[in-house]
Order: C-alpha cells, then sequence, then structure tokens
C-alpha cells in the first residue's frame, strides 16, 4: 500500500474516535500520531498526555514542551503533563523480565482515568507495524486496556513513520528513536535513582562527542563494564583513534575500564 493511501486510511480511523488523549513521549511515532489527530479532529478533541518522572533527561522532558511551538500548534495544543513517581512501583524496581508490561499497564490506566474525568473517548498509542514483530512485553497492556493504536492498523512502519512526519515538516521526522532511561539496566537487576542517573550521564557524555542516538546499557555482572550502541552513520567517527581514547577516557572517570561498542549499530 502507498504512503499516500495509509495516510487516508490512519485519517478515516482517526476521525471514527470522535475525541482522543495521545500518549506522548515527544519521539517520532507519537507526534506523527498527535500531529494527525490534531490535523483530523481539531484541537478542541484531542488532548496530548506526557508522563514526566526520572525516566527521562531534562532535555527530553523540554523538547516535549517545546513541541507545540516548534510545529505551529503553540497557542491551540492541551497537554497534560503528568508527574509520575516509578520508584514508588514495586514491579519497576525489581526489574523483571516484563516491567515494561508493569509499566505501561500502571501508566495507561492512570492516562485512562485522567482523560475520561475531561470527557475524552480513545485513549492512543504510537506503535507501529515494525513494533509488532519484535518483543515489547507494553504490548500486551496496550491490548488489555483496549488501547487503540492507529498507525498499526493503518500499516505504517518506522519507514512511513518519518516518511510522512518529513512531509507535513514536524521536526521530529529524523528523531533517534528514544526509549526510557530504564531499558538500559539488564533485567533482574534493581533500578534506583543512582543507576537511572549513570546512564543519563554515560550517554549525554557521549553525545558531547557527537554520538547523538547512542545509547550505554549496564552490565548484569561487572560495574566496570558498559555496552555501548550507537547509530550506523556515527561509526566512522569512532573509528576515530582520538575519538575513541577520549570516549574511554570519560568511562574511567567514572570506574569503567571496559567498553564494550554493538558492531550492529542502532540503525
Amino acid at each position: 500500500m502507498s504512503l499516500k493511501r495509509k495516510q487516508v486510511q490512519l485519517q478515516a480511523i482517526l476521525r471514527s474516535y470522535g475525541s482522543v488523549a495521545v500518549a506522548f513521549s515527544g519521539g517520532t511515532d507519537s507526534s506523527l500520531l498527535l500531529k494527525c489527530a490534531l490535523d483530523v479532529l481539531g484541537t478542541r478533541n484531542v488532548l496530548a498526555m506526557f508522563a514526566q518522572s526520572e525516566l527521562q533527561t531534562p532535555d527530553e522532558v523540554e523538547h516535549v514542551k517545546q513541541w507545540a511551538k516548534e510545529n505551529e500548534y503553540e497557542q491551540d495544543l492541551c497537554l497534560d503533563i503528568v508527574e509520575v513517581d516509578f520508584m514508588k512501583w514495586d514491579t519497576f524496581i525489581t526489574n523483571p523480565e516484563n516491567r515494561c508490561y508493569h509499566c505501561k499497564r500502571q501508566l495507561y490506566e492512570l492516562f485512562r482515568k485522567r482523560m475520561e474525568q475531561r470527557g475524552y473517548s480513545y485513549l492512543l498509542d504510537g506503535t507501529n507495524c515494525d513494533d509488532l514483530n519484535s518483543y515489547r512485553p507494553g504490548l500486551q497492556a496496550i491490548e488489555e486496556l483496549q488501547v487503540q493504536t492507529p498507525l498499526a492498523a493503518a500499516g505504517f512502519d518506522k519507514n512511513d513513520v518519518r516518511a510522512l512526519s518529513r512531509q507535513l515538516n514536524l521536526t521530529t521526522w529524523n528523531r533517534p528513536s528514544a526509549s526510557c532511561l530504564a531499558t538500559r539496566i539488564p533485567a533482574g537487576m534493581s533500578i534506583s535513582e543512582e543507576r537511572l542517573q549513570l546512564v543519563a550521564l554515560f550517554e549525554e557524555g557521549l553525545r558531547r562527542f557527537g554520538f547523538v542516538g547512542c545509547r550505554v546499557y549496564l552490565d548484569s555482572h561487572r560495574h566496570d563494564t558498559v555496552h555501548v550502541a550507537i547509530q550506523n552513520n556515527e561509526f566512522s567517527l569512532f573509528s576515530d583513534v582520538s575519538v575513541r581514547l577520549a570516549v574511554l577516557d570519560f568511562f574511567r572517570r567514572y570506574g569503567v575500564d571496559n567498553a564494550f561498542l554493538n558492531l550492529a549499530g542502532r540503525g
């Protein structure tokens, strides 16, 4: 199916909802979904819901707050910033294999309660078709709570999302994919504020070297070891010996002697 036909299908799906709340992270998928919902349903019928917590960096929070201004909805977007303290959730701290299921379930239950109080009919999530082909425990929670996934329903994959976002002049069209900081902590390793802050510090440090879409994962067994994933277009930068040694020196300042690079990259 062509991108144009998928766009028409998405518009028809959104139109059928009447009024919606969009689970909004500021990423490429939820930005496109929010943009299309606003264009189809009008600003009075769309609520953007963002969960602010220790799982985002200050830059990510600021990006969400500036999204409306950057995408020409400054006067109209209704943005509900929901303060969430994940550290009070036992199923988050203990970090089981299906932690994302528990987080998504509790978060979207909170979103639904708040949106229903304000008169919105459906909660939307930015899942696309590619997401359906990977292990994502949160999808079970989405299904159980009957959260709608119109991008996937209209046949959008990640490439489609970026292509249409670019056509619509969204500033997020080429934004690196993101996930919460807790995904950098191996399942079974307890999550603490200190570990989340350490991951954020590592990734911010690498961004200053030019690795914009990097991720730094803690090791399951050794505190002096991390695993680094960078975007495919950044490997040439990493091949520079001076940059590589500077990165290693940066990690060593924080007690990390071994930094393993994922050769598959992040795409």
